[in-house]
């Protein structure tokens, strides 16, 4: 009597931890694999997290934040994984301290899938954050979400040509209703490997700055030196001094090629570089 009382006195226990703030289920160094899930708000990633984790989670904010994350476990294939629920995100390129808090997770705590899902119906407006995630070298997999809506809407997608245009694994899905969650699992699972680099060029003036900076660029860094250059022209204060910490003497050099790079142009690298990736999803829906 006395044990079993004590086996429900622990799932009360288990159950109501995952509603703390600040307590739970992540530990740092715990060795587990991870699964980050990142994508604009209104897109499902809630449900997703919750068909991958269950009803065991926590919600806590982000150190220094008043940003919420939410993180639970997940048994995938036999393998347990930390899975975390980023905040939305449109960009790489933070504006938000959503999209900051997103970002920083992705740098500081290095997932070995990063889990993009967009709605299925919107791509032409999602697609720029995959181009953004790929081109940072980042092991990502495209989770088509929201594929009834997208098919009601009379919107057919090749997902063998998506996958061929793109380099990485895409997943439809209907979250709501767990249409092809079984799919995911089996992708996440088996994807634990960086996505090949997609050939989306600038023109040359960025080319040749990128290619400026990544030789420069020796240090340790979650992202890859494209990615890096690409944020030091857009100006990203914290990838700044992120670099500038690493790199000591080598800095003014970069800052030079930089500001060399944006001399060349009347218009804020930003919104050439936006420009050009909306130019490839194009040229990929098309």
């Amino acid at each position: 009597m006395k044990r079993a009382l004590w086996q429900k006195l622990n799932i009360f226990r288990r159950r109501r931890s995952s509603s703390c703030h600040g307590e739970g289920l992540h530990i740092e160094g715990d060795g587990l694999k991870k699964v980050g899930i990142v994508g604009s708000p209104n897109v499902g990633k809630s449900v997703v997290f919750n068909h991958l984790t269950g009803a065991y989670v926590t919600v806590s904010n982000y150190p220094g934040t008043t940003v919420n994350v939410s993180r639970g476990k997940a048994r995938i294939e036999g393998v347990e994984f930390e899975v975390v629920d980023t905040p939305g995100m449109y960009s790489l390129m933070p504006i938000t301290e959503e999209e900051r808090v997103a970002r920083s997770i992705l740098l500081e705590e290095k997932p070995e899938v990063i889990l993009h899902v967009v709605d299925a119906k919107n791509l032409e407006r999602m697609l720029p954050l995959t181009l953004q995630l790929i081109e940072a070298g980042l092991p990502v997999i495209l989770e088509l979400n929201m594929m009834d809506e997208t098919e009601a809407a009379g919107i057919e997608v090749d997902i063998e040509q998506l996958e061929q245009e793109l380099g990485i694994p895409v997943v439809p899905t209907v979250a709501t209703t767990g249409r092809g969650m079984a799919r995911l699992k089996r992708t996440l699972a088996g994807a634990t490997v960086a996505a090949k680099a997609l050939p989306l060029r600038y023109d040359e003036t960025m080319e040749q700055a990128l290619a400026g900076i990544g030789s420069l660029l020796k240090g340790r860094y979650s992202l890859s030196k494209r990615a890096l250059g690409l944020l030091l022209l857009q100006e990203d204060r914290q990838i700044e001094r992120q670099v500038r910490g690493q790199e000591g003497s080598q800095y003014p050099l970069i800052q030079g090629i930089v500001a060399e790079a944006r001399a060349g142009y009347s218009q804020p690298l930003s919104y050439i570089i936006a420009l050009r990736q909306q130019q490839k999803v194009k040229g990929i829906l098309k």
